[in-house]
């Protein structure tokens, strides 16, 4: 029993000893270079968090804030009815450019909100069915914008043009921008 205490004793000393008297500066570059590689990841980790995050939450909450019935929103509601009273017209060029506005407006206020992309096809792409209940009309009213754009010879109807219309509106609405 003495001789495993006395083993213990010495144990222990040859520890301290040992760690008294240890060079530590010769492993401290090798942490030195370790604690490099570990860091610059984390650190870019921690930006790219941030960065993720900051879109979610004005995603999340862009629709959520209320907007106050103020100046601007006459205002556009003026350029909404602008838009409608071109979309009415007997003349189909007119038509085409209303739905075509109508297309760019709602890109401009996606855009606003956060929502990523280089047109509106990819903005709608970056929203989840459950931020937007009308993006399902989004997508029917962009359709029809897109024939407009790349079909040459595509005539729009008045039928056509109000329907887009009034699908773009019902996301106006939703959006609280009319």
């Amino acid at each position: 029993m003495i001789d495993f205490i006395n083993l213990v004793f010495d144990l222990v000393f040859n520890l301290a000893d040992f760690l008294l008297h240890y060079d530590y500066s010769q492993p401290i570059p090798l942490l030195k270079a370790v604690a490099v590689y570990i860091s610059i990841p984390l650190v870019f980790g921690i930006i790219y968090s941030v960065y993720k995050s900051n879109r979610i939450f004005r995603a999340m909450h862009v629709f959520d804030e209320p907007q106050s019935a103020s100046p601007e929103n006459n205002v556009n509601l003026e350029t909404w009815q602008k838009i409608l009273v071109q979309g009415g017209s007997e003349n189909e060029n007119d038509r085409k450019q209303a739905v075509i506005a109508a297309d760019s407006l709602i890109e401009k206020i996606l855009a606003m909100a956060g929502y990523g992309g280089e047109n509106l096809g990819e903005k709608l792409k970056n929203i989840e069915p459950a931020d937007l209940d009308s993006l399902d009309a989004l997508w029917e009213a962009h359709k029809i914008r897109n024939r407009i754009a790349h079909e040459a010879g595509y005539q729009l109807p008045k039928e056509d043009a109000e329907r887009a219309l009034n699908l773009f509106e019902k996301a106006l609405r939703e959006l609280e921008y009319i």
